[in-house]
């Protein structure tokens, strides 16, 4: 009985000390996930994140985030609280924009935007367009290369034969005496 009373008293132990041993380990804790914040605009398929000095393109700001709200001011004025993924509507011009989220502030200064791109497409054409060069079919090209291969060959050939003609002459006064005899 004695051995069985020893048996129970050492498992109650281990049960214990088990018992005691989760008490006092600290509890996991599952950290939330940190609170991210970002907002870009749109424009066709394109898509545009803001940063400071940049140039925007589309009417609406589309802030993402995954914090619990996110407050936006504008050049110095409050624009608006959000809880959730949000489209602003936007004037063109040039902004400094705030977003406070869980004591963090995100500061982006000098911001452009500019119209969505289906209403600036028009303003913009001449970007696009060649400037009007008068082409020529190969073969014309190729005949008036020809052309001037050969008139080339001949005023070169005529000014040698002109030059050493010169000197032949010149050479031959110079040094031939020719007798005269009656």
């Amino acid at each position: 009985m004695r051995k069985k009373n020893k048996m129970v008293h050492r498992v109650f132990k281990g049960i214990l000390l088990l018992f005691a041993v989760f008490l006092l380990a600290p509890a996991a804790q599952a950290h939330a996930p940190p609170c991210l914040v970002y907002s870009y605009t749109e424009s066709g398929n394109h898509q545009f994140l803001i940063g400071n000095n940049t140039s925007q393109f589309g009417n609406n700001l589309t802030v993402v985030h995954n914090c619990e709200n996110v407050s936006i001011t504008m050049n110095g004025e409050f624009y608006a609280y959000i809880s959730k993924t949000t489209s602003i509507p936007l004037n063109p011009g040039l902004y400094n924009i705030s977003m406070t989220y869980e004591n963090q502030t995100s500061n982006f200064e000098n911001v452009m935007f500019y119209p969505d791109y289906l209403n600036w497409e028009a303003n913009f054409d001449f970007w696009t367009n060649e400037p009007e060069v008068e082409l020529i079919e190969k073969t014309l090209l190729d005949t008036r290369t020809n052309w001037a291969v050969f008139i080339g060959i001949g005023i070169t050939w005529i000014l040698c034969v002109y030059v050493y003609w010169n000197l032949i002459n010149s050479f031959t006064q110079r040094n031939f005496i020719e007798e005269v005899t009656q």
